[in-house]
């Protein structure tokens, strides 16, 4: 994956936080469905911020996006990202 801090940084600037997790999750999953085909994802406001529910070839995964999380995002652009990538490491669908 291609990053470009700057670009993200105006981006996390420039749209409130759900628009933002929402862009994130969307570039996840595009760069997702290039390997693993069957993806789905919704975004749930939770307490804490919101639930971004990922199905994968038939397995789910609930990765939580925290406020402060997304708060800090304006300083580190691909947080979220790399939250999301960990979580599915995790979970045994990257490597």
């Amino acid at each position: 994956m291609e990053r470009n801090e700057i670009v993200r940084k105006i981006i996390a600037n420039r749209r409130p936080r759900d628009e933002f997790a929402r862009f994130v999750v969307t570039c996840v999953s595009q760069q997702l469905k290039e390997t693993h085909g069957d993806v789905g994802v919704e975004i749930v406001e939770a307490e804490r911020g919101y639930d971004s529910v990922w199905s994968i070839n038939g397995r789910e995964v609930v990765v939580l996006l925290e406020t402060e999380e997304l708060k800090r995002a304006k300083e580190q652009p691909y947080a979220i990202d790399d939250k999301l990538w960990l979580s599915f490491r995790q979970e045994g669908i990257v490597k």
